[in-house]
């Protein structure tokens, strides 16, 4: 079994993915079941930065200072450092890698990622991507897209992958499961413009059992949203499910749109901490239908992580 996962903006550490890791190998190992092979796939220092954005602002504020000494910058300009969490952890990341160069370089990264990580794995044949916000994004692209040229880095992953590709040379690994966390891919694929039927298509390839994707959205996080209803499904060659994770937290609800702001990086970034998220990993990893269809998304507050 082999488990791919990929991070979203604003992502500058390799080891991301390390909670969900050990909480994931904590629960094979106490089945007395054989370990996943795990790869966390790593791009963010191809997005870049913004750091020399910011240090343009500051020089243009100065000067504002400068000539109206007697107005407090907080007064001009207001929320700096959100503003800088926000452009620097999601806005940078999303439009660079909707620039086609800079979008190639981050996918071409993933995939020699991505092959070495097979030629490191000989003998296993399925497998399971858990994708985080834009990573979740760049994953729609790279397996659906049709407007990448034919030698673009997509393709490259597209020809290992069962059902994606029609050379049936080489090696081939069947992508048994995806799980997206924190996605809004509702909203990108409105600039991707990427036919939901390509998905179908693929799908429909599958013999047996279906292939699984399981959509997680946590309560507060404004980033992620419901897939369901825009794929229109109409068969049942693959089984999606959007679980919510609901949150009972009485503090949100009175404070509503100061806690959203507090809380706008951190609550799109929690899904690696979560031990539901673990347990919905682990359920899609197994084929755990009982687990994937449970309906009870909403814990009190304090007990999700």
């Amino acid at each position: 079994m082999l488990v791919w996962f990929m991070h979203g903006a604003s992502v500058r550490q390799v080891g991301y993915a390390d909670p969900v890791r050990s909480r994931l190998i904590e629960e094979f190992s106490s089945r007395d079941l054989p370990l996943p092979e795990f790869y966390s796939s790593f791009w963010g220092d191809a997005l870049g930065n913004t750091n020399k954005v910011w240090d343009w602002v500051q020089q243009d504020l100065e000067v504002f200072q400068l000539e109206h000494p007697l107005i407090d910058i907080d007064d001009i300009f207001h929320y700096r450092q959100r503003r800088e969490q926000l452009i620097t952890g999601v806005f940078n990341d999303i439009f660079t890698y909707l620039n086609s160069t800079r979008g190639r370089e981050v996918r071409r990264i993933i995939a020699v990622q991505f092959l070495n990580f097979l030629a490191d794995t000989p003998f296993e044949e399925d497998l399971h991507i858990v994708a985080h916000s834009l990573g979740s994004i760049i994953l729609w692209d790279i397996l659906f897209s049709d407007a990448f040229a034919p030698n673009d880095p997509a393709f490259y992953i597209r020809n290992v992958i069962k059902g994606l590709s029609g050379s049936s040379q080489g090696r081939k690994v069947r992508l048994r499961s995806v799980t997206t966390l924190g996605s809004p891919i509702l909203f990108f694929n409105q600039v991707l413009s990427i036919d939901v039927q390509r998905l179908k298509q693929f799908a429909s390839r599958y013999t047996g059992k279906p292939l699984r994707w399981i959509n997680v959205i946590h309560a507060s996080d404004i980033f992620a949203y419901p897939i369901k209803a825009s794929l229109e499904l109409d068969d049942s060659t693959l089984y999606l499910q959007d679980k919510y994770l609901g949150e009972r937290n009485f503090l949100k609800k009175s404070l509503g749109d100061v806690t959203m702001a507090l809380g706008l990086v951190s609550d799109h970034s929690r899904y690696w901490r979560s031990s539901r998220v673990a347990r919905l990993v682990t359920a899609n990893l197994l084929e755990e239908y009982a687990v994937l269809e449970e309906n009870l998304p909403v814990l009190e507050f304090g007990e999700e992580d």
